[in-house]
């Protein structure tokens, strides 16, 4: 069989039929006979990338190092050759890899240097978007100067002097200017969580064909890691997304559904705890949170005055479903005018509510003149909601 029809198997074999164990011996057959087939070199490495996150046995530094190990003689070949495609797409893989090990400053750098040898993908503006959220955030937590990238020169391109390439192994650090001045596609990852269960929603305009083509993984080492991954309509290239969860979660999604502009992909916790974010370190969790009850006595509950407490707190409502009011993400440099207005803070649970919810808050708060707020829609459609005023005070009509 050509090399090519080699090639072309062991690709759909990787991500169509998603077997990347077997995908890998296939590659390792067609170097066995040609060394330095860049195609293979490059996607022999995208096969470890997948069985590292995705099996407990080759979760390993090794597994990684052999990856990197394979792009960098990809990258040497392709500079050899003076191939500015192949070039262009071993540093996008480059890209893909430091992205999916949350180096995101190395990532940058090799984004950049995609680019600037002229990879073309569709899926281009969504990592960009993508590595330009999770550097900012990086860069807030971590108050981290900007300084310059460190680089070293391409061999054998004379006509581009003054583009440098970053070296495989240095900490790379970039403001991310470049990427904030280019108009970027709608992308965003929200979430909700019940007492079971935690629902992420992937808003994307690149959604796949159907629920078949879509490979979800979730990490049994550690419970915690999530990959989503499928291949692009109409292009070559693969959409990913990972995430580091709080805690750990079921080996097996509860559910998963597509639709017009979004995935939506459902867990079950291991532990009935409400969490305090999506992503984030086990260590900074606390236990779980008191929920108030409408027969309870509010002098006898420990509320913390400061939005930072560490006790999660339950609003009180008729609500059956319920709301992790600790979870909101509230910006801690917002000014204090902001952090302590209800206005502002109600205004944030309506903008993530779904209609139904939405419909429940505004029919509520009009019906009982602001003295009830409730999110059960069910509840509050079939009747007229009451207005009940504070204890010791009497409502006065106009």
């Amino acid at each position: 069989m050509p090399v090519e029809k080699d090639l072309k198997v062991a690709y759909k074999t990787l991500y169509d039929d998603k077997e990347p164990l077997k995908a890998l011996h296939l590659y390792d057959e067609i170097l066995k006979d040609c060394p330095i087939n860049l195609t293979a070199l490059i996607y022999k490495a995208a096969c470890l990338e997948k069985l590292y996150f995705g099996f407990s046995d080759w979760h390993s530094d090794a597994t990684m190092e052999n990856a990197r190990v394979l792009l960098d003689r990809a990258l040497t070949t392709a500079e050899g050759r003076g191939d500015r495609s192949k070039i262009a797409l071993v540093n996008f893989r480059y890209f893909v890899h430091f992205f999916n090990n949350k180096r995101y400053e190395q990532a940058h750098a090799y984004f950049k240097k995609a680019k600037q040898f002229g990879y073309v993908d569709d899926t281009l503006p969504l990592w960009e978007s993508r590595l330009e959220t999770k550097l900012k955030k990086k860069s807030k937590a971590q108050k981290r100067p900007t300084v310059k990238d460190i680089i070293s020169p391409v061999k054998g391109f004379e006509d581009n002097k003054g583009h440098d390439f970053p070296l495989h192994n240095s900490h790379i650090f970039s403001s991310g200017s470049e990427a904030a001045s280019q108009k970027l596609p709608e992308f965003r990852a929200d979430w909700y969580q019940s007492s079971t269960s935690v629902t992420i929603s992937l808003f994307t305009a690149n959604l796949p064909d159907s629920k078949d083509k879509v490979n979800i993984e979730i990490s049994p080492k550690d419970r915690r890691t999530l990959s989503v991954s499928y291949k692009v309509p109409k292009t070559g290239s693969e959409f990913q997304y990972n995430a580091k969860l709080l805690h750990e979660i079921n080996l097996q999604p509860a559910s998963f559904n597509i639709f017009s502009k979004k995935l939506e992909i459902t867990v079950s916790k291991v532990d009935n705890v409400q969490w305090k974010s999506l992503e984030g370190d086990t260590s900074t969790v606390t236990s779980k949170s008191p929920e108030l009850s409408h027969n309870a006595d509010p002098s006898t509950c420990n509320l913390g005055a400061e939005p930072s407490s560490k006790e999660k707190l339950s609003y009180p409502s008729s609500s059956k479903k319920k709301i992790d009011w600790s979870n909101l993400d509230i910006d801690e440099d917002a000014d204090e005018e902001d952090a302590g207005s209800a206005d502002a803070f109600f205004q944030k649970i309506y903008a993530g509510a779904d209609p139904d919810t939405k419909r429940a808050m505004m029919k509520s708060f009009i019906e009982s003149n602001g003295t009830s707020l409730s999110t059960d829609w069910d509840d509050v459609s079939k009747k007229t909601v009451k207005t009940s005023p504070p204890e010791g005070m009497e409502p006065r009509h106009w």
